[in-house]
């Protein structure tokens, strides 16, 4: 009954609580293995028992970072704010979630870098594939370009992705032309939108883009690079 997207998210959501609840399971089951153990071979566990309430206090007043660490971590797991499999950025860092539990987030970088994050410390995450993502292209094109014949290659380029069988699975809806965007020193910007399906919006990206330099290329479009203009006044100068 769930769309393909829902029950993709669950099924991160559903790997991600059960990592986490399996580490906290063996640790339980480690702890009654201990204490079954040490009364299989006689010794009166009563005592530890009765003191464990004093050493848990103590223990909770001198590691309230992990305290901490373990509350936001399992608001973060409730809250679905992110899960093992999605691309999130936490603070300065974006990467691959790795691995998560009540302690800290593991991320992976492009550069095949493993960051470690205590979860007290995650403030504000940016989730780039929770449910659905976007790609959001900006083609910046010559000011002396022909911009209604630009505007009918981006259209015809966006119908031809949609018609290809190796991505009009990963799109979920016709790419969205906005138009001219804005005027800027790197020439006129063409804006595009496209939905896609989790994590396809970097591969539909640059699949979007080869097929726009190859049109542009044909038709004789220029993609324009930063450029200025500089005027020279000789108003104060003899010279003609």
């Amino acid at each position: 009954m769930l769309t393909p997207e829902a029950n993709l998210r669950l099924q991160l959501r559903i790997s991600t609580i059960s990592s986490v609840t399996k580490s906290i399971i063996i640790v339980a089951w480690l702890v009654v293995g201990i204490l079954v153990g040490l009364s299989v071979i006689g010794v009166n566990i009563a005592p530890l028992l009765a003191g464990a309430g004093l050493i848990g206090v103590a223990i909770s007043l001198a590691s309230q970072n992990l305290i901490r660490d373990a509350i936001n971590g399992f608001f973060i797991i409730l809250e679905d704010q992110y899960a093992v499999g999605d691309v999130v950025g936490i603070g300065d860092a974006t990467g691959f979630v790795e691995a998560i539990n009540l302690r800290i987030t593991q991320l992976r970088d492009t550069e095949g870098r493993l960051i470690t994050v205590p979860n007290s410390e995650i403030r504000t995450v940016t989730n780039y594939t929770s449910n659905w993502s976007q790609v959001d292209l900006k083609i910046p094109i010559a000011y002396h370009s022909d911009v209604e014949k630009a505007i009918s290659l981006i259209e015809k380029i966006s119908d031809s992705m949609m018609r290809d069988q190796s991505y009009r699975k990963e799109i979920l809806e016709k790419p969205i032309f906005l138009g001219v965007d804005e005027f800027s020193n790197q020439g006129i910007i063409l804006r595009v939108w496209i939905k896609t399906k989790p994590l396809q919006q970097w591969p539909i990206g640059r699949e979007y883009r080869r097929r726009v330099k190859i049109a542009f290329d044909q038709a004789g479009i220029e993609l324009s690079l930063p450029q200025q203009k500089i005027w020279i006044s000789q108003e104060n100068s003899n010279q003609p």
